[in-house]
This record gives structure tokens, sequence and C-alpha cells, in this order.
């Protein structure tokens, strides 16, 4: 039995997912398999794949077309790891993702259920990176809730028995399923995190799996409600998430839900910036809009 399983979903990535199956079978730590999920591309991907010659790779193409949750949930059910990791199929680690990572898990107490490492980020034309450490509040819980970000989905790596006692990733959101996730097991399991570079992300072209406004917008509908007990405990927070459902329910046209958000921000939360916001949406095309408030966020 592997100590881990990474787990690569797949979708019409032919030309990439060669870099980060090799990027999984060059690491110094050896103990694992990979378990790679092809979400029914059209392309050559499978062909390409199968070019890699290894006993340590495991290939499944699903029946359909069904998204990255769905072929992540398939691929952890297949693993037979102590630890899992993820890695998206255009993305790569550092030689040394998975010792650090053992090292790292090996290490902790039974209450730690995941960890993620410090990310290099690659553009067009320059690279940038990142290792962040978020400031400890109480709990795990309230300290994702304040500072809601890991540096990349692509990458992190969890106990497989805390993965499926926390459901796994919510296969009906149509975009940041991950953020849900992480919400969930943060509730149960406390993290660890190393600030090396040991993961490396592309952002090129418009190929990559980005989700829509549109789409991060129905799905904070349909799950930040559940944490709304506790948000409303916090000012601070209210006005952090209540300000973002505002301006995402005005992407889908839903203006009345967005004003009701605007009027749970505390008012003396409210700053310039997010009245200006609300008058942009309600006074310009959305497009437009949207625009101007990319660029004060900016």
């Amino acid at each position: 039995m592997p100590k881990f399983s990474v787990v690569i979903p797949n979708y019409n990535r032919a030309q990439k997912v060669k870099v980060a199956i090799q990027s999984v079978l060059d690491q110094t730590y050896t103990d694992f398999e990979i378990i790679i999920v092809d979400d029914k591309s059209t392309d050559n991907s499978i062909s390409e794949i199968e070019q890699l010659k290894s006993e340590k790779i495991f290939v499944h193409q699903l029946k359909r077309n069904s998204g990255a949750a769905v072929a992540r949930n398939y691929g952890v059910n297949l693993a037979k790891g102590e630890f899992i990791s993820f890695l998206d199929s255009d993305d790569f680690y550092e030689k040394n993702f998975l010792e650090e990572s053992n090292k790292l898990l090996s290490e902790t107490s039974t209450d730690v259920g995941f960890m993620w490492t410090g990310v290099r980020y690659h553009y067009k034309d320059r690279t940038y990176e990142r290792a962040w450490t978020p400031p400890r509040k109480k709990n795990p819980y309230i300290t994702f809730l304040h500072n809601l970000q890991i540096g990349s989905g692509s990458g992190i790596t969890l106990k497989r028995s805390a993965f499926l006692e926390c459901g796994g990733f919510n296969e009906n959101l149509p975009a940041v399923e991950d953020t849900d996730f992480f919400l969930r097991i943060s509730q149960q399991y406390d993290y660890v995190n190393s600030d090396k570079i040991l993961m490396n992300v592309i952002k090129k072209g418009d190929d990559r799996m980005s989700k829509s406004f549109e789409k991060i917008a129905v799905a904070y509908n349909i799950f930040l409600p559940e944490h709304f007990d506790i948000i409303d405990g916090s000012k601070i927070l209210q006005a952090k998430f209540y300000y973002k459902l505002m301006w995402l329910n005005f992407h889908i046209y839903e203006k009345e839900r967005a004003r009701h958000y605007y009027n749970k921000i505390p008012s003396e939360l409210k700053s310039i910036k997010i009245k200006i916001v609300k008058y942009l949406y309600e006074i310009l095309p959305l497009k437009q809009a949207s625009y101007i408030h990319q660029k004060l966020s900016a």
C-alpha cells in the first residue's frame, strides 16, 4: 500500500498532462501511486498519457464529462494511499514536494488533516512566488473564514481518512468547490503548512479551469448560508462576506438579493469603496461595472 496517492484530474490537456505526471515520477520520495482521472477528454490525452510507462500510473476515464469535483472524488475513492495529494494536469511539483509533505504530515498529531506549501505562479511574462501562513485565530475554522486562501487547490495534501470523513468535494457546486470543502474540513481538522516553494501553477492562456463570476455567485449562494451563524457574530466577517455576496449577485442580475446583502454590511464598515462598487452596479451595464470594479480591486 503506497504512502501517497497523487490524484490528477485531466480534461483536454494532452500537451501538458505529461509534464504534470513526470514531475511526480521524478520525486525524491518514491512511495506513491498516480491516479489519473480523465474527464472524458476529446483530444488525445489518453494516448499521450500512455506514452509514460510506469507501474505507478493508473488511468481511469469517466463515462461523461462531469467536472473537476467529480474527477477528484472518483480518484480518491480509487486511492490506496494514506495521504492524498491533488495536482491539476497543467501544474507540476518540485522534486521534493512529496518528501517535504511526508515530513510535515507524518510528524503531526492526529487532529491535523491537511497541509499546503508555497506556490510559484507562472504567467506569460513573469513568475510570482507566494508562501502563505494565515494569522491564527481561535480555531482553524475561524482562521479560514478570516483568511480564505490557501495558495492553490492544486498541490493540497490531505489525510485520506479526513477527506472521506468530511464528504469530499460537493459535486453540485458549479464553482469554488475547494472553498466549500476547506471550510468544512477546517471545522473538524487542523492544518500545517510549509513556506517552501514546492508547487508550480501555470497561469498562461485561457484554458485553465477558471470559474466565471456567474458560477461563483451561484455556488456562494448555495454553500455560504451554512456559515451565516458564525459570520453574523463578527462585524469584520459580515463586511467581508456580505460585500462579496453583494457584488457576486449583481453579476447574476439578482439585484434585490445584492441590495439585501449590502444592507447587512455594518454601517460603520461600509467604506467608500463598497459604496462606489454598489453604485457602479446599480447604474452601469454589468460588463462596464465589473471592469471598473476589478480595476478598483487591483
